[in-house]
């Protein structure tokens, strides 16, 4: 076992779920949680506050630990990198682990998404999942970002944006023509478990999470256009169109960020017909960038990142063992 005050934690709080790992400064990734999402603009900060202090006590105990046995804790969640909101973040913490001994870093979730990637803190991601963000790290550390504001301003390309889509063409289609046959809608319904589109009303105002069940009928939509159906395909042309102007406005403002392979997290890049209709765009737009799809999951790039905080090298073996320790006790 570590001595005292050996363990790092990597927290990726998202919307839709929250990741946890506790590990070695060896890299040995020794468990792992997963709970609701922790985005406090899309639900009540005090939700948030118990449910991330619950997530974490079961984290500890997975290994019998105490949190005066804990070194780090990278934070990467969901707008994790404005001011308010870090705050907020760090007064939560401080009443968790001992400022005396253990160091607490709070930032945006796309750095675990860049950083599960590339295994540095330097790069490009575009993540495209219930929410969508272009997020660049330069060589100075110098944080720049394209999107990200949220379901209510942006969010375009993202699984909101799919799932919002399908709904506003089903009501419009409605309004035009009545109940009649229509495969998209049909489709999109019984994803829902709905009969009628008069009943999409009540079942998203009223819907606890209604960002995150809008979202999920990104996969419908998917599904859709895999079999060619032409309203699907037309959405997600529309959303990966949508991705790639993030980048080249992204590319406009910091031009040293195109020397940098693409990392491509989220939902929707785990669909090949989703990236293959991304990788199209990115052909006709001449960006000629490699494109990275994570071997690892954003909770451990926030893991890395807390190895990084504390000067630990990136090598090649320590990646390794990151990587084999997370399979093992993720196939458990």
């Amino acid at each position: 076992m570590p001595l005292n005050r050996q363990y790092i934690i990597g927290v990726d709080g998202g919307g839709t779920r929250t990741r946890a790992v506790i590990g070695t400064r060896k890299g040995e990734v020794l468990a792992f949680v997963e709970g609701a999402g922790t985005n406090i603009k899309s639900m009540p900060p005090e939700k948030v506050r118990l449910h991330i202090i619950q997530l974490l006590a079961k984290l500890l105990q997975k290994i019998d630990a105490t949190k005066n046995d804990i070194s780090t804790v990278f934070f990467c969640v969901a707008g994790g990198d404005r001011q308010v909101d870090k705050e907020r973040w760090e007064q939560w913490m401080s009443f968790l682990f001992p400022a005396s001994s253990c160091k607490i870093t709070i930032t945006n979730d796309a750095i675990a998404a860049l950083t599960s990637g590339t295994f540095t803190q330097q790069g490009l991601v575009v993540i495209a999942g219930t929410g969508s963000i272009v997020y660049g790290v330069g060589k100075n550390h110098q944080i720049s970002r394209v999107g990200g504001w949220g379901y209510l301003l942006g969010d375009e390309g993202s699984g909101y944006y799919i799932g919002q889509e399908a709904l506003r063409y089903i009501a419009r289609h409605y309004d035009a023509f009545g109940v009649n046959e229509n495969l998209f809608t049909e489709t999109i319904l019984e994803h829902l478990a709905l009969k009628n589109p008069t009943e999409i009303i009540t079942y998203v105002y009223e819907h606890p999470q209604p960002r995150v069940i809008i979202a999920s009928i990104a996969r419908a939509v998917l599904r859709l256009a895999e079999q060619n159906n032409d309203r699907a395909m037309k959405i997600i042309e529309q959303a990966t169109h949508h991705l790639v102007q993030f980048i080249q406005t992204m590319f406009k403002k910091e031009p040293q960020l195109q020397v940098y392979p693409i990392v491509l997290c989220g939902g929707l890049f785990g669909n090949s017909y989703f990236v293959q209709c991304f990788r199209e765009k990115l052909q006709l737009a001449k960006i000629p960038n490699r494109l990275l799809q994570p071997e690892v999951p954003p909770v451990i790039g926030a893991f890395v990142n807390g190895l990084l905080s504390e000067g630990i090298s990136m090598t090649e073996a320590l990646q390794r063992t990151i990587k084999e320790t997370w399979v093992s006790i993720h196939e458990k």
